[in-house]
């Protein structure tokens, strides 16, 4: 590993002569106006602007070029160097600063692409940088034009171009000759101008010619051992911050070169599943569709390298028209069966991957099946069945769903093979008193009786609260209550937030006898037909509290058993 300054004139001729590329690695340039901006400024200023990190070797990494002209919606395929890609051709790839690269290639050597598609080129105002521009934080504002801008901007390509010979000094007296008949300017005023007009050039040319800006740590894959491993490695940390990449947002870099649709398809289908509620991410469907096609769960790069990698590829894309109609049940199964309306209630999301699985094999599955895979679900989330060896555990669950089962969903096979891992398979009245499980069982009860979740409001501000029945307040210093009893299941029950705060401290008996007089529907809140049927017989009194609060545990009890393990009442 060796680390040294490098000119950024050095850098930009290693791009243009294709010796100096990017990884199939490296997501495509997504770096805002703004951004490129605020670099710009950083380096007039002459801040650091952190290390670049290159990576020399002869390895058979798809190699690809940078732009010139930066496009957004550029097919990243077409910027592919076939004869760079192959093994024992030498290239650097860069492993860290693309983003900062390709600003500058394109500040200084190119430009950026319009919507009318003609070519922006990078200008900057050479008499700023005296003071902050229009009260904000940036004293020097590079700007991108299609049409050349008049002075005092200075076209930035000029410095490789017309004025490629010249130092700054000369460039400098140039623009100030020229600006001297176009300005009416004092004499102090003049001298000002002229002074920053010195320091401008003088900082520009030398941010492109002098070895003091640009510092690169370079990792010799060809001296030294370098495995592709490692680098991968290497690469996932240093992206850590700043543009945040995941395993799956590599992956998707290394195949799109086989299947350029592969992450739009992603994107929609996670969109699709998310439905502006839920919080799935691009890993959970590579995930899932590798599982059901029985690659395993594990997602790493190795397994889309080299044949093996493109047969992989080829047998997702062969298969995407199957999968994208499973997740679409998948979709509808949260809709219809579990009415998830919020990812509050979502502990784990490999939850989903093998229902996925099993309606990949399975598709359309009857009644029967669908409350088996209503009550996996509930299963899985209330006894932690994927807080530890996940991949293995999709593994292994796979042999059991991942295939035709004419019988309907195993779910007696699959509490066997978590009751072999020592797991909770059956509701116990445990879970009831266990205050992380509150909002999903409570949501699930509401769903059951209302036949929605609580969580589907109306509008923002209005989530669900966890409201006690009889108030707690009172409980404590009227009738001595403890928090076992004043926090039961049974004197719970979920609320909008703005009704919540209506009702305060409201005694149960007034509360809903005014909701009642009001033919609001209150038997399905309180579970106890004979308290919703007669709301003035919710006294306030500890044998009245005592007796409500046990008869609705043991509804709600009931109901949760006929949910979570209907295999029990078979």
């Amino acid at each position: 590993m060796s680390y040294k300054p490098k000119t950024l004139f050095r850098i930009l001729e290693d791009i243009q002569q294709n010796k100096l590329l990017l990884p199939h690695i490296q997501r495509a340039f997504v770096w805002e106006d703004e951004q490129m901006v605020r670099l710009f400024d950083s380096l007039m200023r002459n801040y650091p602007i952190q290390t670049l990190l290159f990576w020399r070797t002869k390895e058979p990494i798809k190699a690809r070029r940078f732009m010139a002209t930066i496009e957004r919606d550029v097919e990243l395929s077409q910027l592919y160097e076939k004869e760079k890609s192959v093994e024992g051709v030498e290239k650097v790839f860069v492993l860290d600063g693309q983003q900062r690269i390709q600003t500058l290639y394109a500040v200084f050597c190119g430009g950026v692409t319009t919507p009318s598609v003609q070519t922006a080129e990078g200008y900057f105002d050479v008499t700023e940088g005296g003071a902050a521009i229009d009260g904000g934080d940036l004293l020097y504002r590079l700007k991108f034009s299609d049409t050349a801008l008049p002075l005092p901007h200075y076209r930035i390509r000029n410095l490789l171009e017309v004025d490629a010979q010249k130092d700054a000094a000369s460039i400098a007296d140039d623009l100030n000759e020229k600006l001297d008949s176009l300005q009416t300017e004092s004499n102090d005023q003049k001298r000002q101008r002229e002074r920053l007009v010195r320091k401008n050039l003088s900082q520009l040319r030398s941010l492109l010619r002098e070895e003091m800006h640009f510092w690169v740590e370079e990792l010799d894959g060809i001296a030294n051992e370098f495995a592709y491993r490692k680098i991968l490695d290497i690469f996932v940390r240093v992206n850590s911050g700043g543009t945040k990449l995941t395993a799956s947002d590599l992956m998707f870099a290394s195949m799109k070169e086989g299947w350029e649709d592969i992450e739009e398809n992603i994107e929609q289908t996670v969109e699709m599943l998310n439905d502006g509620r839920l919080g799935f991410d691009t890993g959970f469907p590579l995930k899932a569709m590798m599982l059901a096609l029985g690659e395993g769960a594990e997602t790493n790069l190795e397994k889309f390298t080299g044949a093996k990698g493109e047969a992989l590829l080829q047998k997702l894309k062969d298969n995407w028209s199957r999968s994208e109609d499973t997740f679409k049940q998948l979709r509808d199964f949260i809709d219809q069966d579990l009415r998830l309306f919020s990812d509050k209630l979502i502990s784990s999301y490999n939850a989903f991957v093998p229902l996925f699985d099993y309606l990949f094999h399975n598709p359309k599955p009857d009644e029967k099946s669908r409350v088996r895979m209503r009550a996996c679900y509930y299963k899985s989330q209330f006894f932690g069945w994927y807080s530890g060896s996940t991949d293995t555990v999709l593994n292994g669950l796979h042999a059991l769903v991942g295939k035709q089962v004419p019988s309907g969903f195993p779910l007696s096979e699959v509490k066997t093979y978590f009751k072999e891992r020592s797991r909770e398979v059956e509701l116990q009245h445990h879970h009831l008193e266990d205050k992380r499980l509150r909002a999903p069982i409570l949501s699930m009860i509401y769903v059951d009786c209302w036949g929605t979740s609580p969580f589907k409001v109306l509008y923002r501000g209005n989530e669900p609260h966890v409201d006690h029945i009889y108030p707690q307040h009172m409980l404590r210093t009227r009738l001595g209550q403890v928090s076992a009893s004043v926090n039961d299941i049974g004197n719970l029950r979920f609320v909008g937030a703005t009704d919540n705060c209506r009702k305060r401290g409201e005694l149960p008996a007034s509360y809903f006898g005014r909701l009642k007089s009001d033919s609001v529907q209150i038997d399905k809140h309180l579970l106890v037909q004979e308290f919703a049927d007669c709301p003035a017989k919710m006294l306030f009194e500890e044998e009245t509290f005592s007796r409500f609060r046990k008869e609705r545990r043991e509804r709600i009890w009931a109901i949760g058993k006929r949910i979570i393990d209907p295999e029990t009442f078979a």
